[in-house]
């Protein structure tokens, strides 16, 4: 019986689609290994897995940033991101890097699966000759010519200004945020290893199998993508066991368009893009539907709703999305594309994380908006529902990608090509959907 080493961020954005992966393992009979934040360890334990706690290493809880770290919000907008990476992705690798060698050797596990931004899994490989694949929940971020430098959510091409453009944003970037960088290479040289040069990420790229967990009609084209990348469609999450609704569920069967607001779990300034979209929307034919992820603001008092609105900490999205006309979001990849999957359109405003990359992606394969800005204006979401929710071209394109992502079946193809891994230790190459 084959022994998988998953290991994940610790964010509801990661563990969730992992969570799929677990269940489909565990139920062909292999023992799965699963390393993330104690935060999680039910969630793990729910898919049949075996939890691993971090012990030299940690990890920072990214749906509970700014309560571990109130000062990342005190920081200027423009050193953020250097934070971010620095904190949550570098400092972490020697100690995650010395847990997952002890824990591939303890349990004997045969391939170690791990998340895209998961630095210390490349070390398993370059010291210690493990079998590495990677399972991408994110957008898909390997270079190329005709893409720019993730994070900008800018469109792709191969024309000449584009190139140039991404050749002096790479160039700004390494300047602007070498902290990172330096700190990744300082931990390199002390393991023996080369550096790397552009990117903390730069040696991300397993040799062995790639997963990117959507289909090519939601990624960029690319001019030369490596064999071993494929696309397995989106690890959507299993329908919840049926539970109690809220009163005012049977309202999204009336004859008029319900709307869904959100920000996730981790973005907790509603005022960012919840309470401009509760003003936008505010008094019209339309029933808001708005999830707060447990946050909470002054102007989302209950006695400062407007009538339309209907506001609740969580819901069962897997129940919400087929009753949804349109979906204003910041851009979790999780969350998009399983609105998507309901040929739901959407409105998107996000420019943290991979949200800028999410959301220029909903632009590009012409789901949706993006409004490229953190705080959109209430002129400009109002503007923007209304086009998406009187526009047949939105709601035509996120129908065709629904029916590209009912073609896939994730878990499982993800299961098949591990399989196939451990059974050749050769690389998988990408071929026809299975």
């Amino acid at each position: 019986m084959p022994t998988i080493l998953m290991a994940s961020l610790a964010a509801s954005g990661h563990v969730n689609p992992f969570g799929p992966v677990a269940a489909e393992l565990t139920g062909r009979g292999h023992r799965v290994i699963w390393y993330t934040g104690t935060a999680y360890a039910d969630r793990v334990a729910r898919t049949g897995a075996q939890y691993a706690a971090p012990e030299a290493g940690g990890f920072t809880d990214l749906d509970r940033l700014t309560d571990e770290h109130p000062e990342f919000l005190a920081l200027p907008p423009d050193t953020r991101g250097a934070w971010f990476v620095e904190h949550v992705f570098v400092r972490p690798v020697p100690g995650h890097y010395q847990d997952l060698r002890d824990l591939m050797t303890r349990h004997r596990a045969d391939v170690l699966l791990a998340d895209s931004t998961l630095a210390a899994a490349s070390l398993v490989h370059e010291l210690d000759r493990r079998l590495w694949a990677t399972l991408s929940v994110a957008p898909l971020a390997i270079p190329d010519p005709w893409v720019p430098p993730f994070g900008k959510g800018w469109p792709p091409g191969g024309h000449p200004w584009r190139r140039a453009r991404r050749w002096y944003a790479e160039t700004t970037e390494r300047r602007r945020f070498p902290g990172p960088l330096r700190r990744m290479n300082a931990i390199r040289q002390s393991l023996g290893v080369p550096p790397v040069r552009n990117s903390p990420f730069d040696a991300n790229l397993t040799p062995y199998l790639y997963a990117q967990a959507t289909v090519p009609e939601f990624e960029y084209p690319r001019r030369s993508l490596p064999g071993q990348v494929n696309f397995i469609g989106p690890l959507l999450p299993a329908p919840p066991p049926p539970g109690r609704l809220p009163a005012w569920w049977p309202e999204l069967a009336e004859d008029r368009p319900a709307v869904l607001v959100t920000q996730g779990t981790g973005a907790r300034d509603l005022g960012e893009l919840v309470v401009p979209t509760v003003r936008a929307l505010a008094g019209e034919d339309i029933t808001v539907v708005v999830t707060t992820g447990g946050s909470s603001h002054e102007a989302l008092r209950p006695e400062a709703l407007p009538p339309n609105v209907r506001l609740e900490p969580f819901l069962p999205y897997e129940r919400l999305m087929p009753r949804l006309d349109a979906m204003v979001t910041n851009g979790g990849y999780g969350t998009v594309q399983l609105a998507l999957a309901h040929g739901v359109p959407i409105v998107a405003a996000g420019r943290t994380e991979d949200k800028p990359e999410v959301c220029a992606r909903v632009a590009w394969s012409g789901t949706g908006i993006d409004l490229r800005q953190q705080r959109p204006p209430v002129p400009a979401l109002a503007k923007a529902v209304h086009t998406v929710l009187t526009d047949p071209r939105y709601r035509r394109a996120a129908s065709t990608m629904s029916t590209a992502f009912a073609a896939r079946r994730a878990p499982r193809e993800l299961a098949v090509l591990l399989e196939e891994l451990i059974a050749t230790r050769r690389p998988v190459l990408a071929s026809a959907p299975l």
